[in-house]
């Protein structure tokens, strides 16, 4: 039985049912971002699906950016437990974990595209995700993705570059930028100096963006038929930066 709250009470009835209602929303309105994309998501037609009169729906979720912030928290957590399962199935390897995760995510977004495009498309116009409920689960690949880093770093020199390999210079650390890299490195509590942290964001945002350039068809439509070859070969290259020493 779910339970709620710190002293471990069993949920009410009540707030069971309000629970089960609450997926069954998300579940509707998932349907309609597949149909019509964010855009056309509507409190009143989930209403209509729930057979509710459109004044009860209100008593679970008052407007549309509500409805808008169950479904992005809903999509970060559905992507992170798809990624969490795949580093489940390998070893410690940080190159093989990176993989599996870059391929987790890559088999999420193309299976759920309008998701995807949800997270990591063009913004939804007068809408600002609440940090406070998306942050969460909406960093927890990233997090991730530190962790790969550190792993197969070890132990970080003292240096405040990052070595741009095959004898360019290196790219310059500013104070400021690894103060926030700091910053997060111990939000996350991943032990790791700012120059991995800047490996392992470079990374993760490039990884996004390639998976989205394979997703909405970017590459044009020569590159299409070979998609997943293409990305196959950017993940390997991204996970070259993850792992270097």
């Amino acid at each position: 039985m779910k339970v709620t709250g710190t002293d471990q009470r069993p949920a009410t009835p009540r707030a069971v049912a309000r629970e089960r209602t609450l997926g069954r929303i998300v579940e509707l309105g998932n349907e309609q971002l597949a149909e019509c994309g964010a855009a056309g998501l509507s409190v009143r037609e989930i209403a209509r699906g729930l057979g509710m009169v459109s004044s009860a729906i209100y008593r679970y979720v008052s407007c549309r950016e509500e409805l808008l912030t169950l479904l992005i928290v809903d999509a970060y957590g559905d992507l992170a437990d798809t990624v969490d399962a795949a580093l489940d199935e390998v070893g410690r390897d940080p190159r093989t974990r990176f993989l599996a995760l870059a391929r987790a995510m890559a088999r999420w977004a193309i299976a759920h595209p309008e998701r995807w495009t949800l997270l990591y498309g063009t913004p939804v116009p007068d809408y600002d995700a609440p940090a406070e409920s998306t942050n969460f689960d909406g960093t927890r690949v990233m997090a991730a993705v530190l962790a790969i880093a550190a792993d197969a770093a070890g132990a970080e020199g003292p240096g405040g570059a990052v070595d741009s390999g095959a004898g360019r210079p290196a790219v310059p650390v500013t104070p400021e930028v690894r103060a926030l890299l700091e910053k997060h490195l111990a939000e996350f509590a991943v032990e790791a100096g700012p120059v991995v942290a800047l490996r392992a964001v470079t990374a993760w945002s490039s990884l996004v963006g390639v998976i989205s350039a394979h997703v909405f068809g970017q590459l044009g439509a020569d590159a299409v038929a070979v998609g997943e070859q293409i990305l196959g070969s950017q993940v390997e290259m991204l996970a070259d930066l993850v792992i270097a020493a």
